[in-house]
């Protein structure tokens, strides 16, 4: 019954939104990092060693920011915690991450870089230009994307972080689930 109140009285939402929003500054930070040291993994001929950091960089802080905040609900909780609940804090985390990511992903390839925009146009020309037989008109369509591709590539970021967390969370709690032993009077 305590546990219960417990639940009833503390909420995993400001913890969600802290670690959500700590976790886009992250993804923003390491976007400009890899803009910094030249790593482009766009690129066709891009190491796989390059690749492959690129990915821990960006999603292992992402699956260490939901166990954390799954860990600090449980410890908030009084060390007990339902794998329902554990899963809520989680998606609350990857839910409110993928849209602050998205809507970081807009401003980013709006206001703050669109030269990186640019070199995403200017790549996705050329795969165009050497499926398409008519290179003209693949270099209309992309264009004709360009404008749109801001708002396309930050939804797509929300919705990818947001499916992973997901993912992470079932698994996050189904690891962190911890029940009250049941006391009696």
């Amino acid at each position: 019954m305590e546990q219960q109140i417990k639940e009833l009285e503390i909420k995993p939402n400001k913890l969600a939104f802290q670690v959500a929003a700590g976790f886009s500054v992250y993804t923003i930070v390491l976007i400009f990092l890899f803009k910094f040291l030249g790593i482009d993994v766009q690129e066709e001929n891009v190491p796989v060693v390059t690749k492959i950091m690129s990915a821990v960089l960006s999603y292992l802080p992402y699956v260490l920011a939901i166990l954390f905040a799954q860990i600090r609900h449980r410890n908030e909780l009084g060390g007990y915690i339902t794998f329902g609940r554990a899963f809520s804090t989680g998606f609350r985390v990857s839910a409110t991450a993928g849209m602050f990511i998205g809507l970081l992903m807009i401003l980013y390839y709006k206001v703050l870089d669109p030269a990186a925009l640019d070199h995403i146009l200017d790549i996705a020309i050329e795969k165009a230009s050497e499926t398409a037989g008519d290179s003209a008109k693949a270099i209309r369509s992309v264009k004709a994307m360009g404008a749109y591709m801001p708002v396309m590539i930050g939804f797509g970021a929300a919705i990818t972080y947001t499916i992973y967390g997901i993912i992470i969370s079932v698994v996050g709690a189904a690891v962190n689930k911890r029940i009250a032993p049941v006391k009696f009077d």
